[in-house]
């Protein structure tokens, strides 16, 4: 007889409470059909994020929720089974509005932007986002344990958002110099995702003084990388086809 699967846990050890795949739609209860039912689900999200903002991850528990949203624990309980589902579809619809930034986002053609203007224009709005949505970086800085299941959110949609982003970069890169290997293109997008989601975070974590700067010094260490790819030097040649001197060597 083959070996029977291990069943995937369905309670959380620590209090007993039931899982929810948070990357899943079964992570509500009940799916919201009529415009009032969606506007509860939206209102018990909008609480989620701002007990998460000032307090914390770990102070978004049913009751918080319920209490900043000003409604009952129990109408939390009729859209969701339990607080890790309600975070669930927090980081759900962050990831939907960070994938309509991508969109917009990334020109069609990038070939008459300025290097520094085609950075600005993907670099400012996912600052903007940063800043307009300061529980993003608690709910997806989850760091799982040995007992966590890896397939559920945020991990997986933090994931499957920066490799994305990277497929992105790759795209435009190639549409920017397609001399460029497609090896050495694939690595400085990666360098350039990872720098960017990096300085982003840390930026979210500074005093408002702090802010600008970083996010001018993530421009600045951008281009700086990027201008000698995207850019290489054109080297004039001559009527026959051979490099043109340098113009200290014409003067001589």
């Amino acid at each position: 007889m083959p070996a029977k699967r291990a069943s995937r846990p369905t309670t959380r050890p620590s209090t007993g409470e039931p899982l929810a795949d948070a990357a899943s739609p079964d992570a509500y209860r009940r799916r919201p059909r009529q415009s009032r039912g969606q506007a509860r689900v939206e209102l018990l999200l909008d609480a989620a994020a701002a007990v998460i903002a000032e307090q914390g991850l770990h102070a978004a528990t049913a009751e918080a929720i319920a209490l900043r949203a000003r409604t009952a624990k129990g109408s939390l309980y009729q859209f969701f089974p339990n607080r890790d589902a309600v975070l669930a579809a927090l980081a759900l619809r962050y990831a939907d509005e960070m994938r309509a930034i991508h969109e917009r986002a990334f020109p069609i053609d990038p070939h008459g932007l300025p290097l520094d203007r085609l950075i600005d224009r993907i670099v400012k709005p996912l600052a903007e986002f940063h800043d307009t949505h300061p529980a993003f970086r608690r709910v997806f800085a989850t760091v799982e344990g040995p007992g966590d299941d890896t397939r559920s959110s945020p991990t997986r949609l933090r994931a499957q958002l920066f490799d994305s982003f990277v497929d992105r970069l790759d795209v435009l890169f190639a549409v920017r110099n397609p001399k460029l290997a497609t090896r050495d293109r694939r690595r400085v997008a990666l360098v350039a995702a990872t720098l960017g989601q990096s300085l982003l975070a840390r930026r979210g974590r500074a005093v408002a003084a702090e802010k600008k700067p970083l996010l001018d010094d993530l421009r600045r260490i951008l281009l700086a990388y990027l201008q000698p790819v995207l850019e290489p030097p054109v080297v004039e040649t001559t009527a026959g086809g051979m490099p043109e001197p340098p113009a200290t060597a014409k003067k001589r």
